[in-house]
């Protein structure tokens, strides 16, 4: 075989597309700058290269997509993920269908977690949705990574909460294959901490519910009163993680040592790498989260520990699976679903995600138009209105 023939072909952007409408050679998108002396990394709103395609790739069109906490983190710094675009959740159109087998102008959500290709992590590693175009790679296509969605879901609420809800759909799923409890404990009043506090009792009535965050309708992590609060729960007990991987391992320690007989433990957030000190002894918990990715293993697995007080089970994953994704979806856009409303607090452009997110870092307060940010939703552009094949105006 020669060298030549190894090579996959590529089409340029500014060809035709296989739709015969042209793709334009650059594009508009929230790109991060350089960190700052403070670690900080502001966004500016520019014309950037749109991706050449490989067999297989799909163009997609983001329409809305999500400002999570995660982003957060990496716009502080705290993590190294290295794209300059990022954005992980979203509805955008189809305008090159690659290996999805859909057609032009199909609306889809990403699952941004590839469950056995760690080289592929949407908005983390490869550019993410915070554009007016974004490249899905055909490794990521073939997976089923692209999530036909239907056109209710381009929507600001359903589209920047679909993959938080479907994070916590995954989570509860995995605890009611281990125990059902009476009560839960949410830990981070976030975006995944509200919307725990929501679904949970819905899937569960009569749930007990007990929130611990630094907002409205949470006790504060250094009440004095939470330990009495967290001893007197019935049991038995599950609890959700959703702080900033910072403050997860103080989280879980305190619910062993507090939380009496048998406790589970969703550890949705990250955390960073090392053994946590627990009262059964030192236990890799990145290790534990890692061991379910996008679904798998199904059934799920849950790490048991002999503690004092009763026994520990201790789960967690990365990412999510298409089924989860479309049952998130289901949920919000369910005639008459409240769920999320008060979690989505911003809804901006491209221009005013810039405003918006350098407002919060140079601040340093999650604060912007006199309100809390939780989630904000970017509008990316009108959906259907694009000159590069995703169809006409509604």
């Amino acid at each position: 075989m020669s060298a030549a023939s190894t090579v996959s072909p590529v089409r340029p952007a500014g060809a035709a597309s296989t739709t015969g409408a042209p793709t334009p050679a650059t594009h508009r998108a929230l790109v991060r700058r350089a960190p700052d002396r403070h670690g900080r990394t502001l966004v500016d709103v520019a014309e950037v290269p749109t991706p050449a395609l490989r067999p297989g790739d799909a163009l997609l069109a983001p329409a809305v997509a999500g400002i999570c906490g995660t982003d957060w983190q990496i716009l502080r710094g705290l993590r190294d993920d290295p794209t300059p675009v990022l954005g992980h959740e979203g509805v955008a159109y189809v305008v090159e269908p690659g290996d999805t087998g859909l057609a032009p102008g199909t609306p889809v959500t990403v699952n941004p977690t590839h469950p056995d290709d760690p080289s592929f992590l949407l908005g983390h590693n490869l550019p993410g949705l915070w554009a007016e175009l974004a490249r899905i790679p055909a490794s990521a296509v073939r997976a089923g990574l692209v999530v036909p969605v239907p056109d209710s879901a381009v929507r600001p609420r359903v589209a920047s909460l679909a993959e938080p809800l479907a994070s916590v759909l995954y989570g509860l799923r995995t605890t009611l294959r281990l125990v059902r409890p009476a009560s839960l404990v949410v830990w981070g009043d976030g975006i995944v901490g509200r919307l725990a506090t929501e679904l949970w009792p819905r899937e569960l009535p009569g749930l007990r519910v007990l929130l611990a965050g630094h907002g409205d309708g949470a006790v504060h992590p250094d009440d004095p009163a939470l330990p009495a609060l967290l001893a007197a729960l019935p049991g038995p007990v599950a609890a959700v993680i959703a702080t900033p991987r910072t403050g997860t391992p103080d989280a879980l320690r305190a619910l062993d040592r507090l939380v009496p007989g048998t406790l589970v433990v969703d550890v949705h957030a990250g955390l960073p790498s090392g053994p946590v000190e627990l009262t059964a002894g030192p236990v890799d918990v990145t290790a534990v989260r890692a061991e379910h990715c996008g679904g798998a293993p199904w059934p799920p697995r849950a790490t048991s520990l002999a503690r004092p007080a009763g026994p520990l089970l201790l789960h967690g994953h990365r990412g999510v699976s298409g089924d989860h994704l479309r049952e998130a979806v289901a949920h919000l856009t369910a005639p008459r679903e409240a769920l999320g409303r008060d979690v989505l607090t911003h809804e901006v452009g491209l221009d005013g995600a810039a405003e918006l997110v350098n407002t919060v870092l140079t601040t340093r307060r999650r604060a912007a138009d006199g309100r809390r940010v939780l989630k904000a939703a970017i509008r990316v552009a009108p959906p259907r209105d694009r000159q590069y094949g995703v169809g006409g105006g509604r």
